[in-house]
Order: structure tokens, then sequence, then C-alpha cells
């Protein structure tokens, strides 16, 4: 479907141009599922930055035998943050490599906004699952200022919550149609493992610290716009501190590849044997997005959004 996508959406343009009418939600048989997001929806295991192994494929799964749903388009793009959601070459990033001018790969779209109103324009679009803000918070992984945390949070907010933000176009371009977002998993309780062991409870007690802080502050700025989480931290169980080797680091192995068990240690993974050093990915395993799509249809479920 993504090497389709320059086509779909010229097809999109041209049908908005002659003013047919858009197909009514009723009309269509199944309806369709759009995701939207970074490296998580687009499936992002190192080295390939896409994959039909993300959650996104395996809810749409899901959704296909208990909801009728037909049709999936996902227009996530790996290292797209909020700016760059809004506006493809636009961003401290450096801008969007799937929307814009000089994108490294060519969605057709100048933005993945851009991109979904005119997939939202055919009108049978039922549910849209939204994963953005970590690479917001990647711009501040190298920087001394403490601030920068708080200043990234405040844009994603804005960017997010804005009269012309990411939640008002959707609904612009589909009224009554369910977003549906997530929090994140915590993929630095990985290096846990390799602490000295007379720091490592100050560093998980660190890490959960930051993880259920930005959580908490992720799950306030979506109930201000009435838009449900997904809490995949809390499938990640990444608040478990238990254990021997903590049960958050244990999950962060099973559900991401980070790290993984080997002849009954846990060791950071290698995706790259042939380069020295151990090449940590922070995306999902199959194992984490099978994880992951369990918890949207348990929210979904739980909160009737589909029924």
């Amino acid at each position: 479907m993504r090497s389709r996508f320059a086509l779909l959406f010229g097809a999109l343009l041209a049908f908005a141009v002659i003013g047919a009418a858009p197909v009514a939600a009723d009309d269509a048989a199944g309806g369709t599922y759009l995701a939207l997001g970074d490296s998580v929806p687009a499936g992002t295991q190192q080295p390939a930055p896409f994959t039909d192994n993300a959650y996104t494929n395996v809810l749409f799964e899901k959704l296909e035998r208990n909801y009728g749903f037909d049709n999936f388009v996902n227009l996530a793009c790996p290292a797209d943050d909020s700016n760059e959601m809004l506006d493809g070459d636009n961003g401290p990033n450096g801008g969007s490599i799937c929307y814009g001018e000089g994108a490294l790969f060519d969605f057709g779209a100048a933005s993945q906004l851009e991109a979904a109103e005119a997939v939202l324009a055919q009108g049978d679009v039922r549910l849209i699952t939204l994963t953005i803000g970590a690479n917001d918070l990647f711009l501040c992984s190298d920087s001394v200022n403490p601030d920068c945390i708080p200043q990234v949070l405040g844009q994603w907010a804005n960017n997010l919550g804005r009269p012309d933000g990411i939640i008002a176009r959707l609904r612009t371009a589909a009224p009554g149609v369910p977003i549906v977002a997530m929090n994140y998993y915590t993929p630095d309780l990985a290096f846990w493992i390799t602490t000295p062991a007379e720091f490592q409870d100050d560093f998980l007690a660190g890490q959960t610290e930051f993880s259920a802080g930005g959580n908490a502050f992720i799950g306030a700025t979506y109930a201000q716009l009435g838009v449900p989480v997904v809490d995949v931290a809390g499938a990640f169980d990444t608040a478990a501190t238990n254990g021997s080797t903590p049960k958050n680091v244990r999950q962060v192995c099973k559900f991401t590849l980070m790290c993984e068990k080997d002849r009954g240690d846990y060791v950071l993974s290698d995706y790259d044997p042939g380069t020295p050093g151990p090449q940590t990915d922070i995306h999902p395993s199959n194992a984490g997005h099978k994880q992951i799509a369990k918890a949207f249809k348990k929210l979904i479920k739980q909160q009737d959004i589909l029924d």
C-alpha cells in the first residue's frame, strides 16, 4: 500500500476537485482504519524503516475480524514529530522523511496531516489511531538544558490542541470519527543491564519517575481534548520494579528490540553483528506490537468506541 500511496493521494485530490460527494460511512462496506504517527505505527525494526509487523497491522486484523473493517491506510512516518506531522518541511528534526519537499520516501503530500485529510475526505474512515510525541522528546536527548523537556512537551501539546492543530483538523475533516491515542513505553530501562550494581536502584527510580511524569502529561493533554489514551506503559509493566532483574526490564527485553535473554542472562541486543558493539533498537519486537494492539483492542471494547 505504501508504494501506491502517491497514486492514491493524487486520485483523492482529483476526487475533491471535481466536487464529487464523499461516500458516507454507512454506505461503505466495512470501513477504513487510518493509522497516523511515528516509527512505532510504521512498524520500524532496524534496519527496516517500514514493516508489516506494526501494532497497526495487528490491530487491523482484529478490527477486520471483530468489527467488519475492510481497508487499512497507514500514513505513519518514522522520525515524524508533531511539527512535522503538521508541516512536513518544518521542525527542529530537519523535516519529515516521508512528506514535503525533498522527502526520502515520497508519500505524495506536503505533510502527514494533509495526507490524512485527503483520505478522510473519502468518508469511509471509522477509526483513527494516533502515536506522536516521542520524537519531540528526543530533541532533548543530548540537551543539558533543564527546561528542554517542559518546552518540547508544551510545544507538543500546543500542536495537538490549538484551533488549527492536529486534533482540530482531524475532527474538521471527519466529524464524529473516533480518535484513539497512546502513551509510551520506556526503552531505556534496558540500560539497567549495563549499569553498575551500586547505581541500578537509582537508575531504575529515575527511569520509572520520568515515564510516570511524561505519560501523566500525555494523558492529561489528551483528556482535555476528549481523546481516549491506550496505556501502553501499563501494558509493558513500566512501573513494575520487582525481581532480581526488575520486571519492567524483563518486559522491555520481551516487548522491544533493546535487549534479550541469552543463556540465562539479559544482554543488550545487537541487530548488526558485523558492527562493533551492540546496536540497540528502541522499537517494539513482534511480541511488543502484539501487546500494543491487544491494549488498543481492550480500550476500544471497554469504551464501546466502535459500537
